[in-house]
């Protein structure tokens, strides 16, 4: 998983962002049209206020049977396939020109898709948590300056996080 490994820099949240996700959702969608998907801009910088790497985070939820073609149509956009990457059941493609964006296929409705909406959605209506995962974020950053060692460091407060977020907002 070396491939994965990159420089972390967080940014303070930049309105621009929720415009971006939008655009790259529908660059996406327009590459996979006819196919049974759901495309949704996910991630800290579809949170407002929520200081984040500035890369672009897009979800591609599909059948597991229309992976691959997924897979290939984004690729024709420049993305890099970088396979599961440590997530089963996710296929992880990333584009480093222009606007760094990475972009996740995943079952439809399946736990990753899931999950990844509710956590999102969580934080968008509980800044509490926006502002603890930021900090959290933050000092992960100073310990750490690459990808897996900063999602290693946070990986605790994400876990309480998205247990608050599936029991209604209440941590256990």
């Amino acid at each position: 998983m070396a491939d994965l490994d990159e420089p972390i820099i967080l940014a303070p949240y930049a309105p621009a962002w929720a415009a971006l996700g939008q655009e790259l959702a529908q660059q996406v969608s327009s590459v996979l049209r006819g196919m049974p998907v759901a495309v949704e801009h996910i991630g800290s910088t579809s949170v407002p206020g929520l200081d984040a790497k500035p890369v672009i985070d897009i979800q591609v939820g599909c059948q597991p049977v229309d992976a691959s073609t997924a897979v290939e149509r984004v690729k024709e956009l420049g993305f890099e396939h970088l396979g599961e990457s440590g997530v089963p059941g996710r296929e992880y493609l990333r584009r480093r020109s222009g606007q760094p964006t990475n972009v996740h296929v995943v079952e439809k409705d399946g736990r990753l898709w899931n999950d990844s909406i509710l956590f999102r959605d969580y934080l968008r209506t509980h800044p509490d948590a926006a502002a603890r995962y930021a900090r959290v974020k933050h000092s992960a950053a100073r310990e750490a300056s690459v990808l897996l060692a900063y999602s290693g460091l946070k990986a605790s407060a994400l876990t309480e996080i998205m247990n608050a977020a599936r029991n209604g907002g209440h941590p256990r």
